[in-house]
């Protein structure tokens, strides 16, 4: 298995060597005015090579395995880890495979009361490693994920989705959320000042990205964190999980390093636990890799924001402010967590439970712990998202969250 990979790290003989290749296949599937504007095809395979020798090296990108690193003096490098496994896991999901050959299936869905507007991605994904420590993997994963925009009129609603299998019903629906949301009419004029707020999954999917982000051992070392081992982070209701292991997309059984992936939980019952780690910040933390190498940079996978018992409905209940979604999160302090972030479509007023209008344009200018403490409930209800402003796959629910300041945008 990797012939090619396990003769060429062989060959450039170093004292840690890292060689990760990336096949992908992707359909990218662009909506304008409920009809397909384009649908771009890409095919696209490419290597990454960390080699240390003595106290030089070399870390990037190489085009094809006849290049040869020129070395330069190094510091920081990344450690392989001590695993002599052959690792090897095939998918062959082929009702997302299939959409390959034919599309008609999935376009046949878009269908939209008000004009809509999206992205819809099909990834065909492979990941194989060969390190100098024995460990030599391959694995792949397909996935299905998009977007959906529509306007009605001043007024727009956006949902999105994720998964490792095409269902039908899964992008009806979807459609229908952003219908739905775009739908509620009226105008209501807000102040600025304290909310209390509902967050839906997107803006979760985006608020979790800068949490995980942040999680990572790498940006506590340098500062840029506003999270510290064992403190309280969030409300007793919150836990973030790291989750590797379940069938979602960017689930993989191995990271860049050679170290089995795991779940994990980054925040649990409010306390932050888990540095996110791999080897060369295992020594700095005095703690084992978490399998979330990144070479330098270790990330999470894909993440889950734990449930609650409320239903949605339930937190509409009283007089609340719902944010559909968030573009350009910006933090102004990473280690204290100030941020702002700008809403983006439905933002609708609920008084008594009612709907009573839509607000123009308003930002979350706030903590991010202080928001993450002040969660006081969360839905039975979650979905798995990945848009735009979240890359990462992520499964989250609702989350009502007190004395959330808003300002206009």
């Amino acid at each position: 298995m990797n012939e090619e990979m396990v003769k060429y790290v062989q060959e450039v003989k170093g004292e840690e060597v890292g060689l990760l290749k990336v096949r992908m296949r992707r359909i990218i599937i662009k909506l304008v005015e409920s009809k397909v504007a384009t649908i771009q095809r890409m095919t696209n395979s490419y290597y990454f090579l960390a080699l240390k020798k003595d106290s030089q090296g070399f870390l990037g990108r190489i085009s094809d395995l006849n290049e040869k690193p020129k070395l330069t003096p190094v510091d920081f490098f990344p450690i392989m880890s001590k695993n002599e496994r052959e690792y090897k896991v095939v998918r062959y999901n082929t009702n997302i495979l299939s959409l390959f050959d034919d599309l008609s299936p999935l376009l046949s869905l878009i269908n939209s009361e008000y004009p809509l507007y999206g992205i819809i991605s099909i990834d065909d994904v492979e990941r194989s490693l060969v390190t100098s420590k024995g460990f030599n993997g391959t694995e792949n994963n397909q996935s299905i994920s998009g977007y959906f925009r529509v306007k009605n009129k001043e007024h727009s609603g956006q949902w999105a989705f994720s998964s490792t299998n095409f269902s039908p019903s899964q992008i009806r629906d979807s459609i229908k959320k952003a219908n739905e949301l775009a739908s509620i009419t009226g105008k209501y004029e807000i102040s600025e000042g304290k909310y209390d707020v509902i967050l839906s999954p997107l803006v979760m999917g985006n608020l979790m990205e800068g949490v995980a982000r942040m999680a990572s051992g790498y940006a506590i070392m340098s500062g840029m964190s506003m999270l510290k081992p064992g403190e309280k982070a969030g409300s007793d209701k919150f836990t973030l999980l790291d989750t590797p292991k379940e069938d979602r997309p960017n689930s993989w059984g191995f990271d860049d390093e050679g170290t089995f992936t795991y779940n994990k939980a980054i925040i649990e019952n409010g306390v932050f636990t888990t540095p996110l780690l791999n080897n060369e910040l295992s020594t700095v933390f005095k703690s084992p890799s978490t399998g979330n190498a990144g070479w330098i940079y270790p990330t999470a996978w894909n993440l889950e924001v734990k449930e609650g018992d409320t239903s949605f409905e339930s937190l509409l209940s009283g007089n609340v402010v719902f944010i559909n979604n968030v573009w350009y999160t910006r933090f102004q302090n990473y280690a204290e967590g100030d941020f702002s972030t700008v809403a983006r479509d439905a933002t609708v007023v609920y008084k008594n439970g009612n709907p009573v209008g839509v607000v123009g344009r308003v930002r979350i200018a706030d903590n991010l712990k202080k928001i993450l403490k002040n969660i006081v409930e969360l839905s039975k209800e979650r979905y798995s998202v990945r848009w735009w402003d979240a890359p990462m796959q992520g499964v989250y629910p609702y989350a009502l969250v007190k004395d959330v300041r808003l300002s206009l945008a």
